[in-house]
């Protein structure tokens, strides 16, 4: 709270490493693809993977952020980076500069949708293959397994935009729950 610079320091970092988080959890989309579209790559493909995915979880946030930071420090509007209030450090809801995060956010978000769309598809066509259930356990099945991608995918950040209202208290403590379970 004592330092201006210190605080936008904090937050444009803050900004990076969330942004890598999330780009982590589209990885995470891409890999459940993979799995499913490529069944049996060899070890040397799969160490090519993981170079590509830590490279994009986090040179793309830092790409990004090379962009935005210059760009919420030019407009005149205010610093972009100081926080609503004297006690935190982050993006400024007032300025709108929040969207720098939200919007990577709900993209990645509807990706990890679509790869969880795919998944939950494959995966329905290879089990209808396979030797018939009962109608219970096919249910019980597929809600774990629903609920599993879900949690995994960071779908459940969706509640997490609903957060910045800050009428929705309620919504908070939801949201709360289901990253905790993350």
């Amino acid at each position: 709270s004592g330092s201006v610079v210190g605080c936008q320091a904090v937050a444009v970092l803050l900004h990076y490493f969330f942004l890598v988080t999330f780009m982590w959890m589209l990885m995470e989309g891409v890999v459940l693809y993979v799995i499913l579209v490529r069944v049996f790559i060899d070890i040397t493909v799969r160490n090519r993977y993981l170079i590509g995915f830590t490279l994009a979880s986090y040179g793309i946030p830092l790409l990004y952020l090379c962009i935005t930071v210059p760009l919420g420090f030019a407009l005149d509007n205010g610093p972009h980076y100081a926080g609503d209030d004297p006690q935190s450090c982050w993006l400024r809801y007032d300025t709108h500069f929040i969207w720098a995060f939200i919007a990577p956010v709900i993209v990645i978000i509807l990706a990890n949708i679509g790869f969880f769309i795919m998944a939950i598809t494959i995966m329905y066509r290879h089990q209808r293959r396979q030797t018939q259930k009962t109608k219970v356990a096919t249910i019980k099945h597929w809600l774990k397994t629903a609920i599993s991608l879900v949690i995994v995918m960071g779908i459940t950040w969706i509640i997490g935009i609903l957060v910045f209202n800050r009428d929705l208290l309620f919504v908070a403590y939801i949201y709360t729950i289901f990253i905790g379970l993350q």
